[in-house]
């Protein structure tokens, strides 16, 4: 069996911080830090802070794990949902961008630059740990 490369837990690290920062402040802190739009149903926004909450867990659980074969399905379904929320973040900010106030337009980038990030040490990490 192949051991887990250290490049690959890296980005377990970073995506196990991202992950806990993004459910804490969708989840947790809102009303406090995210709602400048004034939006009077946050109940998706809370949950997907609960779902990074529980992506958080899972990679908390991977770190544990030793061998590779032990944890790559669930590193796939981990970069495939990362995929999806940059996509949905980026269409999001291209099609309703000019009707959100300027402050939330940065914060959705912000995410869309911590994301692409994650997204692309993820992918490196996997290729590398395939070869």
């Amino acid at each position: 069996m192949t051991e887990i490369k250290k490049l690959t837990k890296i980005a377990l690290i970073v995506d196990a911080i991202i992950w806990f920062i993004f459910g804490l402040m969708m989840l947790f802190l809102f009303d406090v830090t995210l709602n400048y739009e004034g939006w009077t149903n946050p109940l998706h926004v809370r949950a997907f802070g609960a779902i990074s909450f529980v992506a958080f867990f899972f990679v908390i659980i991977m770190l544990r794990k030793k061998e590779w074969a032990e944890i790559k399905l669930l590193y796939i379904c981990l970069i495939s949902m990362c995929i999806a929320v940059f996509i949905v973040e980026a269409v999001t900010l291209a099609v309703l961008g000019s009707t959100f106030m300027a402050v939330t337009v940065s914060q959705m980038i912000l995410d869309l630059v911590l994301n692409g990030g994650k997204d692309v040490l993820s992918i490196v990490a996997y290729i590398k740990q395939r070869s």
